[in-house]
């Protein structure tokens, strides 16, 4: 935490113009409650909070009690965003989760009864997960009526548990088409409770959209503090150092942690990024940014137009709603 306090003080320049915080790439929610007190006191001496639109924290639902909520509350919180992933238990003990649907609605009764803007993460498409489970999730999600849902299909990472046991068959694999069956319940109940679909994984009630996440997908400046941490600013991407000790030792010699520069296309980025927003990218700005049209570096994308998986509306370059599900296709040809 002082590491951080410290890379914090280097850039206390470009502190100044943020717009939103987000703390979260881990779970800071495990933080002891004495120690994210005085790490946030610090920050606020070195941000200027009015200027501060959306601040955001990560958590567990374990975690979530109104101790750590006052404290989130005292330095100008204004949003958590709760990994719950699941409210069937047997789903959660196989996702290697600790908490239990109670602990996930006593967290819920919490947030609401703060006021603060919260946003839930869900999960489908899990091995095992049956259309019961599905309609389950959203049925509690009708209860929570949370301000922000982000709904994720499961991704199989290489070198995971989950990856092994499916390449040895000791668990069944979740069909594509299934998934995409899932998918399309989601976008229809979520519409139904009065979610906008903004993001392929992101649903929000009208005004809630996440306000940090949409820096990411304008692909606009930020900076990133702390192990492993991404910053984008003046066309370039840099990261911080992924092993604790090396991290570190360069905050503790003074030394730049930002010393890893890495690939970054912009015309590439803010086509691929844009596309994932469900009002696509303007294809004006787009021109008048790069001096030159999207069509012209990428006409490959013609052909999805013609196959009917991107639309081009009040000049936006936009997927169609076929198309949100094949969008990899289109992402490998452009890449």
């Amino acid at each position: 935490m002082r590491a951080l306090i410290k890379e914090m003080e280097y850039y206390s320049d470009l502190l100044t113009h943020i717009e939103t915080i987000y703390i979260g790439g881990g779970t800071p929610s495990s933080i002891d409650n004495d120690l994210i007190d005085a790490f946030l006191e610090e920050l606020s001496l070195m941000v200027d909070m009015k200027k501060i639109k959306e601040f955001t924290i990560e958590a567990n639902p374990n975690d979530v009690n109104e101790e750590w909520i006052g404290i989130l509350k005292k330095h100008h919180v204004t949003r958590v965003s709760m990994g719950v992933q699941s409210m069937n238990e047997d789903i959660l003990k196989f996702l290697g989760r600790t908490h239990t649907i109670e602990i996930v609605e006593d967290a819920v009764d919490i947030l609401k009864k703060s006021d603060m803007n919260f946003n839930l993460d869900f999960l489908y498409a899990v091995p095992g997960q049956s259309k019961e489970d599905l309609i389950n999730d959203l049925l509690y999600i009708k209860k929570f009526n949370p301000h922000h849902i982000s709904y994720y299909s499961l991704i199989l990472e290489d070198k995971t548990v989950l990856n092994y046991l499916i390449n040895k068959h000791k668990v069944e694999d979740f069909s594509e088409d299934l998934a995409r069956e899932f998918g399309e319940i989601i976008d229809l109940e979520l519409n139904d409770l009065g979610y906008q679909k903004y993001e392929f994984s992101n649903y929000c009630k009208p005004g809630f959209e996440s306000k940090h996440n949409l820096i990411y997908w304008n692909l606009e400046e930020y900076l990133g503090i702390g192990l492993n941490a991404s910053s984008q600013f003046n066309y370039t991407r840099m990261i911080n150092p992924s092993k604790i000790s090396v991290y570190l030792d360069g905050i503790n010699d003074k030394s730049l942690t930002m010393h890893q520069l890495e690939d970054f296309n912009p015309k590439l980025e803010t086509l691929l990024v844009g596309l994932r927003k469900t009002n696509g990218i303007d294809l004006n700005a787009y021109k008048k940014k790069f001096n030159i049209g999207v069509f012209e570096l990428y006409p490959q994308l013609n052909k999805y137009i013609e196959l009917g998986l991107l639309k081009i509306e009040d000049s936006r370059l936009k997927f169609t709603n076929e198309g949100i599900y094949l969008s990899n296709q289109v992402f490998v040809d452009i890449v």
